[in-house]
């Protein structure tokens, strides 16, 4: 429980810290983007980078991070500790300063990921209350962190959610039921049922829900994306064998029972290893893009007519997000590239190499 005076300092650091607007007036219209990395197996950051790839602003983390999160008006960034993630640190960009540090309740851990409201007043996270296994979504005061509504999340495993609109969250329950003692270890590989559930953050009823079929139980839903028309992508990691042909991509829609799966050539198939990494719609809502780290390409989708586009080759690549460019993404890899891909026009620009970091597995642009 934070102390009135700890909360009061913590307060006035967020009080202070300027809008993105104020903090790039020099040069309006300059964008970030948002990433951990590391140097090595003991060295750990988060960082900013610029549009030309040059790092803006760093700071050294304890232990190796997963996915940011980026207040909507305020010059203040989170890092999400890496599952089963015990912190989320937050930081004002102005000064360089942590700000606060926000931990799950007792007997929860976080997975990776989380959010803010639109209106930047709470931040949503996703965990996992690890003695039942039963996912939860708390929605969290800010800057506080308290715990101020509590939903289940209708599954096993909510890794990431996204909002559909300021009253509908759209979970990614993925299925695995683990343990911080031994957290890679999967203890119902044999029942999992991921789903994707939409949920209403007015009473934590559920608008919809939808799962694969029971021969493809073991296909984890882990991360999503949704477009203007309020279509949502999903991207599967398989916990099958290697050689079974399985779907690994899916839409979902708030009135679809069912899930649509994408088509994806054999060769491109086999090549993601059964894992997909980020899930990211372009700026227009109409490409696709889905990266594997583990295949070492993004494969990219024309979302309304459902077609196949083709890949860009990227060595460990997995961190993207869409750029203020229809068709264009913004793509990094652990072995510290970052390039711009057009596959609509079927272009691509490596924006730099930093050969001494490795970009870690999500990337969010900031917008200014």
């Amino acid at each position: 429980m934070l102390s009135r005076r700890s909360f009061l300092a913590m307060s006035g650091a967020v009080i202070t810290a300027p809008s993105w607007a104020t903090l790039t007036q020099q040069d309006a219209g300059k964008k970030l983007y948002a990433s951990a990395y590391s140097l090595n197996k003991q060295e750990h950051f988060f960082g900013l980078f610029d549009e030309k790839g040059d790092i803006a602003w760093n700071v050294q983390l304890l232990d190796r991070a997963h996915a940011p999160v980026v207040h909507p008006s305020q010059s203040i960034v989170g890092i999400v500790a890496r599952r089963p993630g015990f912190f989320i640190d937050f930081f004002n960009v102005s000064t360089h300063q942590r700000i606060t540090r926000i931990e799950p309740i007792k007997e929860h851990h976080f997975y990776g990921h989380a959010l803010f409201t639109t209106d930047g007043k709470h931040l949503i996270t996703q965990e996992n209350h690890y003695p039942s296994g039963q996912g939860k979504i708390f929605v969290r005061d800010w800057p506080s962190g308290q715990v101020i509504q509590s939903f289940n999340s209708n599954g096993i495993g909510p890794h990431e959610s996204v909002l559909l609109n300021d009253q509908v969250l759209v979970i990614a329950n993925g299925g695995l039921m683990t343990h911080p003692d031994e957290d890679r270890k999967i203890l119902n590989l044999d029942t999992m049922k991921p789903n994707v559930t939409y949920l209403n953050l007015k009473d934590g009823s559920i608008l919809n829900q939808s799962a694969n079929s029971d021969d493809l139980h073991q296909l984890s839903i882990r991360h999503l994306d949704v477009n203007q028309q309020g279509i949502v992508a999903l991207g599967f990691q398989y916990q099958g064998e290697m050689w079974d042909q399985v779907p690994l991509v899916a839409l979902s829609r708030l009135d679809q029972l069912e899930l649509e799966y994408l088509p994806i050539p054999e060769e491109v198939r086999v090549r993601f290893k059964q894992y997909c990494g980020s899930v990211c719609f372009d700026s227009s809502g109409e490409i696709l893009a889905i990266s594997t780290p583990r295949g070492g390409l993004v494969a990219y989708w024309h979302v309304s007519s459902k077609t196949f586009l083709g890949v860009e080759n990227c060595r460990d690549v997995c961190g993207l997000v869409a750029t203020d460019n229809a068709h264009e993404f913004l793509l990094t890899s652990g072995i510290g590239s970052q390039l711009k891909s057009n596959p609509v026009q079927n272009v691509s620009k490596e924006l730099k190499k930093h050969t001494t970091l490795h970009w870690d597995n999500h990337l969010r642009q900031i917008n200014t």
